[in-house]
């Protein structure tokens, strides 16, 4: 066998070789591609709440509000309910204080957010020996206000709708007692005056009563005649001095001038809670905006709506609902051709959350508004 033939056939062993090795290669991982594929788990449907640059852990800050938090951590807020483990160990798990800490962590490959209590009353001062370079720590004194809950919502904004303003309904406007006359015959009236009211009837005389001014109705969208509720712009309180037709009645606080005409209601004695948690509602909770605060038509962030639906449609506070627009302005002249309403796809143009809930409506605060939002533009689950 000649030099040649041998290096001919080493050479033909090792290309044999490598093409057995590389098919086995491309076998083996066809097989684990295979096995990856099958056993890969799919991506929890929960991963698409959390936001892209959500942060793994976020220590809350004095004037921080839930809503903001929950911003941070999930594209949809509606969605903190769902994720929050409270801690049974921890005090009060719902409430959320300034130097806490909340985390996102996972269990069982699902998102979640818990919450360490913080302690900010831990303060020391540090000084250095600049002889020996010693570091002595000695504690300090440091006075802090008590701390309260964040609310979910910021107060400076809500809390005149909680105060001094409330719904009245028709029902109930109908049988208020009604200020007749004012003391000296003053043209207004305001703290410790008298105030004249007939058809006062009270159950009990020792009562603190509140001091309503009617504004404008609440109407059904679909029945403009039908009112489901009125405005009431809460003007004060006041406590009977003698009972008689007309009564006489001292006011005993004064948020605005009292009035001939203004209404004498029992006082609301209703729980009201800032400090609740976002949620989705169980139901559509379908309803329309039939009001906004201000006295205005277009719509924006952080305004207070009245929508339809309260008590009625199982409305609770907390409730983060969508708002749609599926009406547009047309001219008049191609509504009357069309001689018919047009029903447009329903467009997401915004998110609110409900804070207080009446008979047959409810108390909105506009938390995301894309475009600007109108009257009778709807909401409902999303």
């Amino acid at each position: 066998m000649t030099r040649c033939t041998m290096l001919l056939r080493m050479a033909l062993a090792v290309v044999l070789s490598a093409g057995v090795t590389f098919a086995f290669a491309v076998e083996i991982g066809h097989q684990v591609s295979e096995h990856e594929t099958t056993s890969m788990p799919e991506i929890s449907h929960s991963r698409s709440w959390i936001h892209e640059r959500a942060p793994q852990m976020y220590i809350v800050q004095d004037g921080d509000t839930l809503w903001e938090i929950a911003c941070k951590f999930l594209n949809d807020p509606g969605r903190w309910e769902q994720l929050w483990r409270s801690n049974p160990e921890i005090r009060d798990p719902d409430r959320i204080y300034p130097g806490d800490i909340i985390s996102l962590v996972y269990e069982n490959g699902e998102p979640c957010l818990r919450l360490e209590r913080g302690y900010r009353n831990q303060h020391a001062t540090a000084t250095r020996d600049a002889r020996t370079g010693t570091i002595k720590l000695r504690p300090r004194m440091q006075v802090l206000p008590v701390d309260k809950p964040i609310p979910t919502i910021a107060l400076s904004v809500i809390s005149p709708f909680f105060n001094h303003s409330r719904v009245i309904t028709p029902c109930e406007s109908g049988k208020c007692p009604q200020i007749v006359a004012l003391d000296d015959d003053h043209i207004v009236v305001g703290e410790r005056d008298r105030v004249y009211v007939s058809n006062l009837c009270p159950e009990d005389e020792n009562k603190v009563f509140t001091v309503v001014r009617p504004g404008k109705d609440y109407l059904e969208p679909c029945c403009k005649e039908k009112r489901i509720g009125i405005e009431g712009m809460v003007v004060g309180k006041a406590k009977i001095e003698k009972l008689s037709e007309p009564s006489s009645m001292i006011l005993s606080e004064s948020y605005a001038e009292v009035k001939v005409g203004d209404r004498i209601i029992e006082t609301l004695y209703e729980p009201v809670e800032p400090y609740f948690m976002p949620r989705f509602p169980n139901n559509q909770a379908l309803g329309q905006i039939v009001s906004v605060f201000g006295g205005i038509t277009q719509i924006g962030q952080y305004q207070v709506i009245v929508i339809t639906g309260g008590c009625d449609l199982e409305r609770e506070v907390g409730d983060v609902l969508t708002i749609f627009q599926t009406q547009k302005d047309l001219p008049p002249r191609l509504i009357e051709a069309l001689n018919r309403k047009l029903c447009f796809p329903p467009l997401n143009i915004g998110q609110c959350v409900v804070f207080r809930v009446f008979d047959k409506v409810s108390y909105a605060l506009v938390m995301k508004a894309t475009r600007p939002i109108y009257l009778l533009d709807d909401v409902a689950r999303s």
